[in-house]
């Protein structure tokens, strides 16, 4: 393809060179009823001319078949005759969108043809009558631009060697090494087709943000080591220039290899008698710290808190945005239908009731009556109706017990029932 100007325009002229197809594998997909021709099929193309490649999504809506005989292929055909169709079309006559993903909308009307589907194909009676429309696809993997510049590490996605996935193959979260470096990490990225929606991009982006926001004063929340970036994936010219935008793929936290305080609860154990007091202190610190920056975590949960090394809590998944657990959320926000759009204050107030469901969960947990005490009075106080306890007085709390030299002895449970009598009489 070259360019000319006209009238300060760009218009974009395929050279007479040939066009290549590379079909992306596992893209195909349909909509419709079981048992009927698809109302819709799709799949993902990349287009080669000229030194330059286009993404492109090839979208058919309508059926092919006659209403009287409707004889529809199994969906291997399916796949294979529209992959025919899109060989047979000029893609020298269609203005295909430069560093993003063209959708194509074809339905039945005229469409340029080079050639014919094959004699057997789903789409051999239609072909002279389809028309196309051309947009950029809505569905596409957005990859926001990074725009921290050198204010925090990047690491270029090809640095990445290893990789293994972490939730349930979604592809989300990986255990990951770095060329020259035997270091675990954890890698979150953007998820790809066919479990990514739009917003998962936005979710990215904002978690990065409070990251880097929370990355010199955070304990207890999980440390970020560095962005992840590349050049636009979509990016038309294949030869690659120093100034093109780079744009963010994800970013590398630092790994905590003792599981989840899900797991702890699931599989409680005598040694972590005198830990939970001490988790449940770590992890309403990172809360707080959450809370300071105008922040609500929104999704707090025992599996979003992780063990370290050190057998430390770490909290994880701190954008805010990305999505609710609904057995989690407070009374007064069940029935919210966006419980995300609610103020800041309201989401504040849900995070402390979550927080007080996971410390009686402790509670539960733990076999020394004490902890045990501690942990439940400290769960009534946070799971009361709005407004509810502060996390400062629960961090006070926690941290006197946890000051105590023997939690288990009859002198800290007798310290630990005073100051809860004093904290009853001060709320």
């Amino acid at each position: 393809m070259s360019r000319r100007a006209t009238n300060n325009l760009e218009i974009k002229e395929f050279s007479m060179d040939p066009c290549a197809i590379e079909f992306l594998p596992r893209t195909y997909n349909k909509t419709g009823a079981k048992g009927a021709e698809p109302e819709k099929r799709w799949l993902n193309l990349i287009v080669r001319s000229s030194g330059s490649k286009w993404h492109v999504k090839v979208t058919f809506r309508g059926t092919t078949q006659d209403t009287q005989n409707p004889n529809f292929s199994n969906r291997p055909k399916r796949r294979k005759d529209l992959e025919n169709l899109c060989a047979c079309i000029d893609f020298q006559q269609i203005s295909l969108l430069d560093d993003t993903v063209t959708e194509l909308i074809l339905t039945r009307w005229r469409l340029p043809c080079k050639e014919q589907p094959n004699a057997d194909s789903d789409f051999t009676s239609v072909a002279g009558g389809i028309w196309v429309h051309t947009w950029e696809d809505p569905l596409r993997v957005r990859y926001p631009l990074y725009r921290f510049g050198s204010s925090i590490p990047t690491k270029d996605i090809s640095e990445i060697k290893e990789k293994e996935a972490l939730d349930d193959g979604i592809g989300a979260v990986h255990n990951v090494r770095l060329y020259g470096d035997e270091t675990v990490y954890i890698y979150k990225k953007e998820v790809g087709p066919p479990f990514y929606v739009p917003p998962d991009s936005e979710v990215l982006e904002r978690e990065l943000q409070n990251l880097v926001l929370l990355r010199d004063n955070s304990v207890g929340i999980v440390r970020l080591i560095a962005a992840v970036v590349s050049s636009n994936p979509y990016q038309t010219s294949e030869l690659g220039e120093a100034g093109d935008p780079i744009v963010l793929r994800g970013f590398l936290l630092e790994y905590h290899p003792n599981g989840t305080l899900e797991d702890a609860l699931r599989t409680p154990k005598l040694e972590m008698n005198g830990r939970w007091c001490r988790w449940a202190s770590q992890i309403t610190t990172g809360l707080a710290q959450l809370h300071q920056c105008d922040l609500a975590h929104m999704d707090l949960k025992p599996s979003n808190v992780v063990i370290s090394a050190d057998f430390d809590a770490v909290l994880i998944d701190v954008s805010g945005i990305g999505g609710v657990t609904r057995e989690w959320l407070s009374p007064e926000m069940r029935d919210e239908n966006e419980p995300l759009s609610r103020s800041i204050e309201a989401r504040q107030q849900n995070d402390i009731w979550a927080l007080g469901q996971m410390l009686s969960a402790m509670a539960d947990a733990c076999c020394s009556d004490d902890e045990e005490r501690l942990l439940r009075s400290m769960a009534r106080y946070a799971t009361r109706p709005p407004p509810r306890m502060s996390l400062s007085h629960i961090i006070t709390a926690l941290s006197e017990c946890l000051s105590e030299p023997s939690p288990n002895s009859s002198q800290a449970g007798k310290s630990g029932s005073n100051h809860l009598c004093a904290l009853r009489l001060d709320e």
